[in-house]
């Protein structure tokens, strides 16, 4: 792929960002797990304290503190996310019939996200510095005060890009978007990558009910089993 065709990409994609915001899409996430202080800035709301239930739409900003932590599930295909302290997050995205295109802004932080392969392609996190389109399934996205982004693979493939390229990232590999320059990849150190987003504190322990609308008006009931740390 040349880099003229990957910037004509990336210019289309910030756009279709752009005209989503335009439209709100309601009750795309809940957040299931709270840890210190979080806040959530609503697009249509002021600002409010991050609860276990609380729906999100497209548009809000999450804001975690030093000692701050928030786990969140998406509706429609039950993706996860988990925002650890010191980040800055927009859930960012439009609806495509019963899906829910992902379009996550990373400003600053770390995350960990999980994503069924089959739905893998509509999940894409964007910072400062580039893109990362997911090809499944899980990974961990570092985004420091620079803007500088890592992406940590532990399953499946992501693609990592920006107007100067692209790299595949593969289970047990990093890789790095410095500035304006190239995305690099490498074989991952033994103790580099983190494990504190590990799935199976999700598989057992207590169990939280949720009750929301689709996007027809339709009300919906989502179980999510969980255990605390």
């Amino acid at each position: 792929m040349s880099r003229t065709t990957i910037f004509i990409l990336l210019a289309t994609f910030f756009f279709s960002l752009g005209t989503a915001g335009a439209k709100t899409d309601r009750d795309v996430a809940l957040i299931f797990k709270v840890k210190g202080q979080v806040k959530v800035v609503k697009q249509i709301k002021k600002l409010q304290k991050a609860r276990r239930g609380l729906r999100l739409d497209a548009g809000d900003r999450i804001e975690t503190d030093e000692n701050g932590f928030t786990a969140l599930i998406f509706t429609d295909d039950k993706s996860m996310m988990k925002i650890r302290a010191n980040s800055d997050v927009v859930i960012r995205g439009k609806r495509i019939k019963k899906s829910f295109a992902k379009r996550i802004y990373m400003e600053v932080g770390e995350a960990w996200v999980h994503v069924s392969p089959q739905f893998a392609s509509d999940f894409r996190i964007e910072t400062p510095t580039g893109v990362a389109a997911v090809k499944g399934t899980e990974f961990y996205t570092i985004v420091d005060q620079m803007g500088n982004m890592t992406i940590l693979a532990t399953k499946g493939i992501v693609e990592l890009m920006n107007q100067f390229g692209s790299v595949l990232v593969h289970a047990g590999e990093a890789g790095h978007i410095r500035g304006k320059a190239q995305p690099e990849v490498r074989r991952a150190k033994p103790d580099e990558i983190p494990n504190w987003g590990k799935t199976r504190g999700t598989e057992e322990g207590k169990v939280l009910e949720l009750e929301f609308e689709d996007q027809n008006g339709a009300k919906k009931h989502l179980k999510i089993r969980y255990k605390e740390k």
